[in-house]
């Protein structure tokens, strides 16, 4: 688990950094206005201010939330895990993507891979995979037997 969270953060750390930032804005101003509403205007109008603005703010930091987990939904979603044999591993070239075939049991999975794994890796041999399951790129790769050494 610690290899999954790991590779999202850096690969989204930007995002999430400024979407800290704007919470934490956020929740200061809106601190803030409720300590000078209570200070200074205790009448129901001040409250009934405050209390839209707090709404359309928590809209804001929904529209937010709710961008960054459409870009990157892999952050609530469990780790795919697969171990089987490669079946088979492409280049396209108009991409530039590294993709491996990994068939397990009857089903056949096509994951995207970095450059050195896609070196590394043979047809045939058995590996244990741990991947994004809606990106399908390869967090960590273990080569459990390789055909190359037979």
């Amino acid at each position: 688990m610690e290899d999954y969270y790991g590779y999202l953060w850096s690969t989204t750390w930007p995002s999430l950094v400024v979407l800290f930032l704007i919470f934490g804005v956020i929740l200061f101003r809106l601190i803030w206005k409720f300590v000078t509403t209570w200070r200074n205007a205790r009448h129901a109008w001040g409250f009934l201010l405050l209390s839209l603005k707090i709404v359309i703010w928590v809209g804001v930091l929904g529209v937010y939330t709710q961008l960054l987990l459409f870009s990157q939904p892999d952050w609530f979603a469990e780790p795919g895990l697969i171990e089987g044999s490669v079946q088979g591993k492409s280049f396209d070239s108009a991409l530039s993507i590294y993709s491996v075939d990994i068939r397990s049991g009857t089903d056949q999975t096509k994951l995207y891979i970095d450059f050195f794994v896609y070196q590394r890796l043979n047809v045939d041999d058995q590996v244990r995979l741990m991947y994004l399951p809606t990106r399908r790129e390869v967090i960590r790769c273990e080569i459990v037997s390789s055909s190359s050494l037979l």
